[in-house]
């Protein structure tokens, strides 16, 4: 059975929270679709809000994932809500690879990352 995009996306956020839980954070999730984030990182008493993307590898046998945006401002997160997202958090599924981007550095219409610069769960270690 092939995952529909929404399904793809409900995975990735799963991942994501896994990995934040086993770095010792706690996890909320919005309530809403259209807080702008996915969840909320929380340890210390600091909280962060992170967009996840999802995607898989762009060709098989290709080393690199290309997450993109349909509004041209950096990973699908809408002009509105920029400022309320700390970090985006991007998963490449077909290595389990997470990279941790600050949200000012996610302003391009496509970032394309690599396994080699990509890192395991302990990416989110010390947000």
């Amino acid at each position: 059975m092939k995952l529909t995009s929404r399904q793809i996306g409900a995975v990735g956020v799963a991942r994501v929270t896994g990995a934040l839980l086993r770095c010792g954070y706690n996890v909320l999730t919005p309530y809403e679709d259209f807080a702008g984030y996915d969840v909320v990182a929380e340890k210390n008493n600091k909280f962060f809000r992170i967009q996840v993307k999802t995607a898989q590898a762009v060709e098989p046998g290709r080393t690199k994932y290309r997450f993109t945006t349909s509004t041209g401002n950096g990973f699908n997160i809408p002009k509105r809500a920029i400022s309320g997202v700390d970090y985006v958090a991007c998963w490449g599924m077909n290595d389990d690879l997470f990279w941790l981007l600050p949200i000012s550095k996610c302003r391009s219409l496509t970032t394309k990352l690599c396994p080699s610069t990509g890192g395991g769960w302990r990416v989110f270690k010390n947000l």
